[in-house]
């Protein structure tokens, strides 16, 4: 499996994208169709409490109204998904530079080679 098909990376992407608004517990279980092993294993990464400042995200409100928690990503957590994808970014840079210099190796090779040629014959 990719890196960034990983349910860790999408769930931390999805959660930094939502960083200012938030989101409910419910949204992230319906957002990711997680199953209770899966939800349990969410809550254990995202959210053990053991330390609380370890957590990439954390409980911020409770709203009587809706009946529901709002959770935000931590410092640690936006930390992580800005790593992963300046990560991300500079992994398309340096794919960009290798095909550049690519064909700047085939257009000297060939210029070198049409030289040559030239020079043969003239």
């Amino acid at each position: 499996m990719k890196t960034e098909d990983t349910l860790y990376i999408k769930i931390l992407i999805w959660t930094y994208q939502r960083q200012e608004a938030g989101f409910s517990w419910g949204d992230l279980k319906q957002e990711f169709g997680l199953s209770p092993a899966q939800e349990q294993w969410v809550q254990k990464i995202f959210r053990s409490n053991l330390p609380a400042s370890d957590n990439l995200i954390d409980h911020l409100s409770y709203s009587g109204q809706k009946d529901s928690h709002l959770f935000v990503i931590t410092s640690k957590g936006t930390s992580a998904a800005i790593e992963y994808l300046n990560l991300m970014e500079a992994k398309r840079n340096s794919e960009r530079a290798e095909k550049i210099a690519l064909v700047a190796i085939s257009i000297g090779a060939t210029v070198g080679v049409f030289q040559i040629i030239v020079s043969l014959y003239y």
